[in-house]
């Protein structure tokens, strides 16, 4: 089964809740985390080892990323 790439668009205490839930999902792969605030990204990114930090409009444009969670 193939992996779906997932972006996840604001990082607060909701879509915490979120990544550790689809962490644990067999087929769903975080890839991308972006916000307003630069530091709430790379701070998501560092606590749930998300691969990148993206800007908003590079990720919407991104055609590897399947889904993003507006959160």
């Amino acid at each position: 089964m193939n992996k779906q790439k997932v972006g996840i668009d604001g990082c607060n205490i909701t879509s915490e809740i979120y990544v550790e839930i689809l962490q644990h999902t067999s087929n769903i792969d975080i890839v991308a985390c972006t916000d307003e605030s630069l530091s709430k990204a790379i701070s998501m990114k560092n606590k749930y080892d998300i691969p990148q930090v993206m800007t908003r409009s590079k990720m919407y444009k991104d055609k590897k990323i399947d889904y993003i969670i507006k959160l």
